[in-house]
């Protein structure tokens, strides 16, 4: 070992993980970070996150009952990235923190520390190494994405190793082995998998071409896992019992086409029996009556599609999802956001504004057909419009949701513009948010955006939404306004207001923001009520009960 690494700051640096009892790997990690900062050559980059948040109690909205507005009154999550790139090889390493943190889950609090993720890169000609906490995807992710959402703490990181080699500029080979990440530890079963990624220029000047590409995922219950799951089954009754298999396979073929104007990606993907947890099924019971909730062990298959368009002016795209029994889990008795190995593509589009963002539906991964289509043009540099529809059901036609909106944009100058827009919403609350025995949510929402920049610093901007429904809590309106000071300063202020309640009195949600930015450093302060709702990043969702409380925001880059 380089004597640079023994030195006081090497020393203490190793002293602190066996302390923390970290890993042997984590202290020659460490150990060979020190040694390449302390060379003349290296680029060294990072990210700091911080969230905190304070809890204040307020009944009326439904905001108390945990941990954190009982007795604990603060939370907190840290995020500390820190990556070097020295002579071919990049390495990262991460520092989680959380205390009191509702993340994990909305009604209960989670705290813990330690290494969120670490990994050592080397790209030797034409194969590129990398061992650690992987991030990667075949295809669209149907059958294999590990990623991160830190809105919902998802971070399903594949702790292991791959190899990718560019056999040419237009074909390259991959493959992956290792755990999925669960926090700071990870899952029993094993992942391991391949994809072959290629390119074909079709015509005499190329303008057609074929990106295809073919992927393989296996994934392995470890002994215990299959213990826990025969523990379970075994007080089925014969007529709900399953099979077990210690593997289960996952197949994906996709290309895409691109040819002048269109584009067209299409990918198929079919598992093998896996054994997952079906929250819908009926199971019987030795007594004759039923129960809700059953392990299955059944294939399962996706298609998924998209097409689109782009001319002088018009854009059109259209996508669509068929899912039939594809929950594909490092663990069947994860539930919910974890555990996920896949990616499914959402088919609702991801509204910004805050009342059409309301009622969002999460992807379902057992038996969903979506379709999606987005038709944009320009009548004039000034007039635009954007019309949008979307519909999801089960397999057997049974209504999830259903969305029309239509949005036109006036822009009288860079200085001055105006949208102005119409949604209309059906979402089936019953199975998106597990409320049994509740109507279809049924919405109409008019909404309005105006922007008028006073000076090339100073600007504002105006939204105001109408939501008109029956159902759940009721009619609700919003308003916002945001000044801004480029480029340091931004002051929003909101209410959303319970205008014709359902469930109760009519009450206000205020919100205050303060951002301010310096060179790479962004701070924001806010305090905020929330109705209880649905939250989601990329297509996974969650529900979310109210807040009421204050919080602090840190971004920083370097």
């Amino acid at each position: 070992m380089n004597k640079k690494c023994l030195g006081i700051s090497g020393i203490s640096l190793i002293y602190l993980l066996f302390a923390m009892k970290k890993p042997l790997y984590l202290v020659l990690l460490t150990c060979l970070t020190v040694h390449l900062l302390a060379q003349d050559e290296g680029l060294l980059s990072g990210q700091l996150m911080l969230n905190g948040n304070v809890f204040l109690e307020d009944q009326a909205i439904g905001a108390s009952n945990t941990p954190q507005y009982d007795h604990q009154i603060f939370g907190s999550e840290v995020w500390l990235d820190l990556n070097y790139q020295y002579k071919g090889f990049d390495l990262g390493i991460r520092m989680d923190i959380f205390n009191n943190s509702n993340l994990l889950n909305p009604r209960d609090s989670y705290s813990g520390q330690g290494v969120g993720k670490w990994y050592i890169r080397k790209q030797i000609d034409a194969l590129s190494i990398q061992v650690g906490y992987i991030y990667d995807q075949i295809g669209s992710g149907l059958i294999f994405r590990s990623y991160e959402e830190r809105p919902l703490l998802i971070d399903n990181g594949l702790y292991g190793a791959s190899l990718q080699y560019s056999v040419s500029d237009n074909l390259s080979i991959k493959a992956f082995g290792g755990k999925q990440k669960n926090l700071f530890n990870t899952y029993d079963s094993f992942l391991k998998g391949a994809a072959i990624d290629g390119y074909i220029a079709l015509g005499k000047d190329q303008k057609i071409s074929l990106v295809p590409g073919f992927g393989f995922v296996n994934k392995t219950f470890s002994d215990d896992q299959i213990n826990d799951i025969i523990g379970t089954v075994r007080n089925y009754t014969p007529v709900d019992s399953i099979g077990l298999y210690y593997n289960s396979y996952a197949f994906s073929v996709y290309n895409t086409l691109s040819a002048g104007p269109v584009v067209w990606y299409i990918e198929g993907a079919y598992k093998s029996n896996d054994v997952y947890f079906d929250p819908e099924g009926r199971r019987q019971l030795f007594n004759g009556e039923t129960t809700l909730g059953k392990f299955r062990n059944d294939p399962g298959s996706v298609l998924y599609s998209s097409l689109s368009l782009g001319l002088n002016g018009l854009g059109v795209t259209v996508e669509y999802k068929r899912t039939e029994n594809f929950s594909f889990r490092a663990d069947p008795f994860a539930a919910l956001n974890r555990g996920l190995v896949n990616y499914l593509p959402p088919m609702a589009k991801i509204n910004s504004y805050r009342l059409k963002s309301r009622y969002t539906p999460a992807t379902q991964d057992l038996a969903e057909q979506a379709f999606q289509a987005e038709v944009r043009y320009a009548i004039s540099k000034q007039f635009k419009v954007v019309h949008y529809l979307s519909n999801i059901t089960d397999l057997a036609g049974k209504q999830l949701y259903r969305e029309f909106d239509t949005e036109v944009t006036l822009r009288k100058s860079s200085a001055n513009q105006l949208t102005l827009g119409l949604q209309r919403q059906q979402y089936n609350q019953e199975v998106y948010e597990g409320k049994a025995g509740v109507p279809l949510v049924e919405t109409w929402t008019p909404y309005l955006e105006w922007f008028h920049r006073f000076t090339r610093r100073k600007s504002i901007k105006i939204e105001s939404q109408f939501m008109s429904t029956g159902q759940d809590f009721g009619s609700w309106l919003f308003f916002l306004a945001e000044y801004n000071v480029a480029p340091r300063w931004s002051f929003a202020i909101s209410d959303m207001y319970n205008v014709e309640p359902v469930k109760s009195e009519d009450l206000h949600y205020p919100r205050l923001d303060i951002v301010y930015v310096k060179n790479a450093n962004r701070f924001s302060l806010s305090f905020i009520k929330q109705v209880e709702g649905v939250v989601c990043a990329g297509g996974i969702c969650r529900l979310e009960p109210a807040f009421s409380g204050v919080r602090f925001t840190l971004n920083s880059t370097f």
